[in-house]
């Protein structure tokens, strides 16, 4: 149902920019625009609520807020107004609920939230995480209807896994590499943001810029920005240039768990723009004497290989162009050894140099990788190279290369290939293929067409 209109008069202009430039950002949060109708959307089961962990007599029926998180998950912001309406004019025991959950384990309330989610955030989670139940619905319970809007809008925010299409990169600048172009966004103030690379696969372009201008009228209110590496404010009025990169961050809520990305603000001097796994973020902020909550503290690391390394596993095919265009050689790599930080840690190292998400089921067209190439050297594969920072891989000696597929390289493009170590190792035939769709599905199969060089015979 609609809020009232008395509710509507008494949000400022300055409360509906934040909520719109946060419901933009995300991609899923809650809009008081009116509703349309509901469709079914899968959220998390949660089951009925027992008060008694909040000091309360009474159950809560959770079924429309695992609705409203699954309307967020799908983007369909009809349904998210609806539903949130809901929740809203409920039992406020079910807010109390989803926003205790989250903000009871979370370091910090985050830069962007409303007011009235940092006074709940300092209950939530200063209280601790046994004996918060009490008093975080006490809190929700003394709150206006402004501030428990504001409270779930940040709290979706948290649960909704933002994601979207790649934007169209805009024509090259003179001097300008083409994928820095269309990494930048430069603002009327004379500040320029440099995006991450894979940051794309995380947010869409409206996304990015709906962060960058919260960023501006956070600091417009006296709420600055600081920078993830060194805790020092931006002054995204002055700086010439920000990073604007994302970590990626897994949240266990109920039993379930959440994929999010958070957004990571840096100066340029405190190291390149990246996606970020959240371990190893925190494993960052540690090295350099920055303050870490304890649940986020992770253990030191050993210097150095402790053990023989296994090979890499390389091997090369030939892949059918969904375009029809025939056949393209295909050479796919997979480490011999885990990331430090697990798939996680892989995945978002290779987003940062640019790998974009790859489809074998012939009906997606596959990515371009510009600036990429496979070297070769009389027939065999010497190494993978980027313009940006040279040898990627390299072998010694080089790979050996079946004929046919030095017969497709001709055409001087191949698909360059990546998956996790584990994802298919020295599997052939059917269960390679079935390997590589597995990893495909789980959203781990990278990579991109890119050129060939170098003497093939």
């Amino acid at each position: 149902m609609p809020k009232n209109d008395k509710t509507r008069r008494r949000k400022s202009h300055a409360e509906r920019d934040r909520i719109k430039a946060k419901k933009a950002a995300s991609g899923a949060s809650y809009t008081s625009a009116q509703s349309g109708t509901v469709h079914r959307h899968r959220g998390p089961e949660l089951p009925a609520l027992d008060g008694s962990g909040f000091g309360a007599d009474r159950s809560a029926d959770m079924q429309t807020a695992s609705a409203l998180i699954g309307a967020c998950l799908e983007r369909c912001r009809s349904c998210q107004a609806s539903l949130a309406d809901q929740v809203l004019t409920g039992d406020r025991l079910v807010v109390a609920s989803l926003a205790g959950t989250v903000y009871a384990i979370l370091p910090s309330p985050g830069f962007g939230c409303s007011p009235a989610t940092r006074r709940f955030h300092a209950v939530a989670h200063d209280t601790g995480r046994d004996g918060y139940g009490p008093a975080v619905l006490a809190a929700v319970e003394e709150m206006s209807a402004e501030d428990l809007e504001a409270l779930l809008e940040d709290t979706l925010d948290l649960w909704a896994a933002a994601a979207g299409p790649a934007p169209a990169a805009p024509a090259a600048a003179p001097g300008r590499e083409p994928e820095q172009e269309a990494r930048r966004i430069d603002v009327a103030g004379g500040t320029a943001y440099l995006l991450s690379a894979g940051i794309d696969q995380l947010l869409d372009r409206e996304e990015m810029q709906a962060l960058i201008q919260h960023a501006e009228k956070s600091a417009a209110a006296g709420d600055a920005v600081e920078c993830f590496l060194c805790d020092q404010p931006l002054d995204v009025t002055a700086e010439p240039e920000i990073h604007l990169g994302v970590a990626m961050r897994t949240l266990t809520l109920d039993g379930q768990e959440l994929d999010t990305v958070v957004p990571v603000f840096t100066h340029p001097g405190c190291g390149r723009t990246r996606v970020w796994p959240w371990a190893e973020l925190m494993a960052e902020r540690q090295r350099r004497g920055l303050e870490v909550a304890a649940e986020d503290r992770q253990p030191e690391r050993p210097a150095g290989q402790q053990h023989p390394r296994n090979a890499d596993y390389t091997t090369f095919s030939l892949a059918r162009r969904p375009d029809g265009g025939g056949m393209v050689p295909l050479v796919l790599v997979e480490p011999g050894e885990p990331d430090a930080y697990g798939a996680e840690g892989w995945l978002a190292a290779r987003l940062s140099e640019g790998f974009k998400p790859v489809s074998l089921s012939g009906r997606e067209p596959f990515p371009k990788l510009d600036g990429w190439s496979l070297r070769c050297d009389r027939g065999r594969l010497v190494s993978v190279m980027t313009a940006s920072t040279g040898a990627w891989y390299r072998q010694e000696g080089g790979w050996a290369t079946p004929g046919e597929w030095r017969k497709a390289a001709r055409q001087r493009s191949a698909l360059l290939l990546v998956v996790p170590s584990g994802s298919v190792g020295e599997r052939q035939g059917d269960q390679w293929l079935e390997a590589v769709s597995r990893a495909a599905d789980a959203g781990h199969l990278l990579g991109g067409l890119v050129a060939v060089r170098g003497t093939l015979s």
